[in-house]
């Protein structure tokens, strides 16, 4: 019986800890891919109703962020939240 719960934790860790492997690489792309140069994708929330996805290039999510405000693509009512990078 004790084997039978030392190898259950045992499988648990285990798992455990790929998982967070995974979820760990995950937040490492996604990091990378903020300050990359490309083409970044955003959801504008706006108070008219009207949200909508938009994207737009740039040399970091701030600056394709920047150009948006800057090209008046979404109003001023809009506020963008940064989806991730596009990778195509």
């Amino acid at each position: 019986m004790k084997i039978r719960i030392v190898l259950s934790t045992a499988a648990l860790v285990l798992s455990t800890s790929v998982a967070m492997a995974d979820t760990s690489d995950i937040a490492t792309h996604r990091r990378a891919d903020f300050y990359a140069p490309g083409k970044h994708q955003f959801y504008a929330w706006c108070t008219n109703g009207q949200d909508r996805r938009v994207a737009q290039t740039g040399d970091s999510a701030r600056d394709a962020e920047a150009r948006l405000a800057a090209s008046q693509k979404v109003a001023e009512s809009c506020r963008l939240v940064w989806q991730g990078r596009i990778h195509a």
